[in-house]
């Protein structure tokens, strides 16, 4: 990869997660300065900041269903850096797989709140910084089940879904302010979050399997082929995309 985001500034949310870190890591080594937020995980963050200096690194702790947080982190990273140039999400809500009619109530809104309302919040948080900045890049990280469904993640894969929407419809609306708006899907991530979902009961064990087994290259994706992807679609490079899905499943989807 030969992206060059020398004088570009992005906030990573759920920077502490596998394709959070590996993702923050490849924007730093091409130059940018990056605002990394995490929720709870400060440790997996502090190599990172180590390596690179605060004066490109700064660390924001958060909770991104709570709208107030959300707009003193965006506000922090561009009180920080002068500007923000683009926006990646990273964050999911690792829960236990349950048949539909088997979810608990607060596991739906749990998943609502975390996998599409903060998104939107956030989103309507960076935007004005985006477009103050002339332009700027709005990556979500998404999954495939938002294009295909599946089976045991109904509601994660109804909030997947509704953002590939979203995107579609932010790239529609704010091309004409030069801000491009993509998802990457992946499928399965070989994460702690993709172990803690399969590793614990029959149910997760089973479908967990399963779509290992449907995978045409018989592996899981590891956190950074998924980075590389959204890292791309961050940078000047991607300058001509904008609103697509991009799957990075190994072929467990084709659509």
């Amino acid at each position: 990869m030969a992206q060059d985001f020398e004088g570009r500034v992005v906030l990573v949310a759920g920077a502490s997660g596998g394709v959070g870190q590996a993702s923050s890591k490849m924007l730093l080594e091409r130059g940018a300065q990056v605002a990394l937020h995490y929720r709870t995980n400060a440790a997996a963050l502090n190599s990172i900041a180590d390596q690179f200096g605060k004066d490109r690194v700064l660390l924001l702790k958060g909770d991104l269903t709570q709208p107030d947080d959300v707009h003193r982190l965006v506000s922090s990273a561009a009180e920080r850096f002068g500007k923000l140039d683009g926006f990646l999400n990273t964050v999911g809500a690792a829960l236990k797989m349950h048949p539909f009619l088997d979810i608990p109530d607060a596991i739906v809104d749990l998943t609502i709140d975390v996998e599409l309302r903060s998104i939107i919040t956030s989103i309507r948080a960076v935007l004005p910084h985006l477009i103050n900045s002339g332009g700027g890049n709005v990556v979500l990280v998404g999954s495939d089940s938002g294009k295909v469904g599946t089976t045991g993640e109904a509601i994660s894969a109804a909030c997947r879904g509704a953002i590939i929407a979203l995107a579609k419809s932010l790239a529609r609306e704010y091309a004409r302010r030069k801000v491009l708006v993509n998802v990457v899907c992946p499928g399965p991530i070989d994460t702690a979050m993709w172990q803690d979902l399969v590793g614990h009961d029959e149910l997760g064990k089973k479908i967990g399997s399963a779509m290992l087994r449907a995978i045409p290259l018989r592996r899981l994706a590891q956190p950074e082929e998924v980075a590389a992807a959204a890292v791309f679609l961050l940078s000047r490079e991607a300058s001509f995309i904008t609103g697509q899905a991009i799957s990075v499943s190994g072929g467990l989807t084709m659509s």
